[in-house]
């Protein structure tokens, strides 16, 4: 059984190597078809990564109205696009998330493109499809500017080693000094995108009951709506630097069997033991592995419970009899 990452549809570099040393395949998904962002594609191609798009109807009507919306950004930010400056005013300086919800980004985009209010509100499942690739290009852009200053940090240390002919302290920082990802990124509207995620997830016909994030709000907020939560598991030093050799593959494979039969068997107050925390002599760079059994709770139906939805905003031919439990976890690269 494979997890699933959510609620982000887009995966950076660094939180791709830490779900493959924990799991070694993940599902991601993508809120249009063939707009998956190269850097994700190498995943792909590697079997690592399992990209899944629930729903494809409506497509050209997505990417008109995004092209509508770069068209308007362009004329409004001097050609300056969907960028990570404009972003972080968004909230602010155009009136989509006034009303903190996916589903007034399509009306709102009419009226400041025509100058008046949509006719009718948007359908949800559009609407939040639309919302989630917005978020990625958000996500996308912010880690473009993230490489880019990195890059420009390693120029920097070689131009001033090239000018002193030697390695010093100030350059050998530089070089070892890592540019951190801003907190602004996949955390930003973060429970906007839960709620719309879940919208797009549950038109899925074969899904998991392993869901994994990255955000630790998200995690605090579905144990919120959770009091019956319990911690399974709590792994402080996973080698990210192993992520893709064979030496943490034993240890993968019983994670993810224990995992699945605590899913797809009644719960009982006597837990089953998981696997023990890899122990590797100078293991590097490390992550952390949280995982919370919300029993008695079957995967669509606590999505669905929490976003709102009803049962026939979900209606696809699904069969969830083997799910009893779902399993929520959050995975931390270790600084």
């Amino acid at each position: 059984m494979k997890p699933i990452f959510f609620p982000a549809t887009y995966v950076p570099d660094s939180v791709a190597l830490a779900l493959t040393a924990c799991f070694g395949q993940f599902i991601v998904y993508q809120p249009l078809t063939g707009k998956i962002p190269e850097q994700m594609r190498n995943w792909a191609a590697r079997g690592i990564l399992d990209i899944r798009v629930p729903v494809t109807e409506d497509q050209n009507e997505i990417e008109a109205v995004v092209k509508s919306y770069f068209s308007w950004a362009d004329l409004h930010f001097g050609g300056s696009g969907l960028k990570p400056s404009f972003l972080k005013t968004w909230k602010d300086a155009i009136p989509f998330f006034e009303s903190s919800s996916s589903s007034q980004v399509v009306a709102d985009i009419k009226r400041l493109l025509h100058g008046k209010p949509a006719s009718r509100a948007p359908e949800p499942l559009f609407a939040a499809r639309l919302f989630l690739y917005f978020a990625q290009e958000f996500d996308r852009q912010n880690q473009e500017v993230v490489r880019d200053l990195k890059r420009h940090r390693q120029q920097e240390a070689e131009l001033i080693r090239q000018l002193k002919m030697e390695d010093d302290s100030l350059t050998t920082q530089f070089q070892k000094e890592d540019v951190q990802e801003p907190d602004d990124s996949a955390g930003y509207l973060v429970l906007d995108r839960l709620g719309a995620w879940s919208r797009f997830f549950l038109k899925d016909t074969d899904i998991s009951g392993i869901f994994i994030t990255h955000i630790p709000t998200v995690l605090q907020e579905l144990l919120d709506h959770t009091p019956s939560a319990q911690k399974l598991l709590s792994i402080k030093s996973i080698p990210i630097s192993m992520a893709s050799t064979d030496t943490l593959a034993p240890w993968r494979e019983q994670l993810l069997l224990d995992l699945a039969h605590i899913v797809e068997d009644k719960w009982s107050k006597s837990p089953p033991r998981l696997p023990d925390q890899p122990s590797f002599r100078d293991a590097g760079k490390t992550i952390s592995l949280s995982v919370y059994l919300l029993p008695d709770q079957i995967p669509r139906d606590f999505f669905s419970h929490y976003a709102h939805i009803q049962p026939s905003d979900r209606d696809v031919p699904v069969a969830d009899g083997r799910f009893k439990n779902t399993l929520i976890g959050l995975i931390e690269i270790n600084k």
